[in-house]
């Protein structure tokens, strides 16, 4: 299979190595040249990246992102033949997911919304989970591709489904950030060891759950640097998960909590924090600093 991967950051560059290890014939383009991984061959342009493909992979930052390099001018749709796939594995909107959908029916393309759950390290080691939603044929084309990508392929109806289902997930996880910012803040008050409480508690609540596991220890011991994934992004996240349930009239004062939280900490100068580190003001409101000494 013939794929062209557009997105070489900390999660597309070892996701492109990956298909490569795994026998696909792969070009890629990056908004800054020089990213592609020994064995791709790196294009100038979307288009033509996506010119012999059957199957093109964007993994990017945002919508403005995805749609400039999948409807601007030498976007990857103009490229991308009839027939061909483009497989959307950025964490975007619902009404976005839904205008790719329309834009490639149209074009005579299929677009499945693939998105990931899993960190730079889970990417490295072919361990994320995705959640593909459109066209079923699609799907089931693209079932090697995911197997070289990930652990588990979990279908979610349409694209735009796909999309809401991870905004959903993302919206729990950080949820769990601000209930472990104050969980831990607390015990730290109280005089507890909370790296022990935070392996305490992964052993008696979260056995069986890595991620949260994972986002325990890293808070408890405030290691908000480096940032597998940033508070910028999760702050975009949050706010597509709150634009959702607006358009869906459901109220999420949660979401509406941990979004302040956020911006509190991006005011704050933490660009290069984790989004984890949003629990850094938590720990200041509770007159601690902001990272344990």
């Amino acid at each position: 299979m013939n794929v062209a991967f557009i997105g070489l950051g900390n999660m597309g560059r070892p996701m492109a190595r990956n298909l490569l290890a795994a026998g696909f014939a792969l070009r890629a383009w990056n908004r800054t040249p020089g990213k592609a991984p020994e064995g791709a061959v790196e294009m100038g342009t979307p288009r033509e990246a996506a010119r012999f493909a059957q199957v093109v992979v964007t993994m990017l930052a945002d919508d403005a992102a995805v749609e400039a390099v999948t409807l601007g001018e030498s976007g990857l749709k103009s490229g991308l033949r009839k027939g061909g796939i483009h497989v959307g594995m950025s964490t975007i909107s619902t009404q976005l997911s839904a205008r790719l959908a329309d834009a490639h029916r149209a074009a005579g393309q299929s677009f499945v919304a693939a998105p990931v759950f899993g960190r730079p390290d889970a990417a490295e080691k072919k361990l994320l989970w995705i959640l593909p939603g459109g066209d079923d044929a699609a799907i089931a084309e693209c079932t090697p591709l995911f197997a070289a990508l990930g652990q588990g392929t979990f279908p979610i109806g349409t694209a735009p489904q796909a999309s809401l289902a991870k905004l959903t997930g993302n919206f729990i996880l950080a949820s769990l950030i601000e209930t472990f910012g104050e969980a831990f803040a607390l015990a730290e008050k109280g005089s507890v060891d909370t790296p022990k409480l935070a392996e305490t508690l992964a052993t008696v609540l979260f056995a069986n759950a890595p991620i949260p596991k994972g986002y325990a220890t890293r808070i408890a011991a405030t290691q908000f640097v480096p940032a597998g994934f940033s508070l910028p992004l999760g702050l975009k996240d949050v706010k597509l998960a709150l634009q959702a349930g607006e358009e869906l009239r459901v109220p999420m004062p949660l979401g509406s909590l941990v979004r302040d939280h956020l911006l509190a900490a991006l005011a704050k100068g933490r660009e290069g924090f984790d989004w984890g580190g949003m629990a850094s003001v938590i720990r200041e409101a509770a007159g601690l600093p902001p990272v344990r000494k």
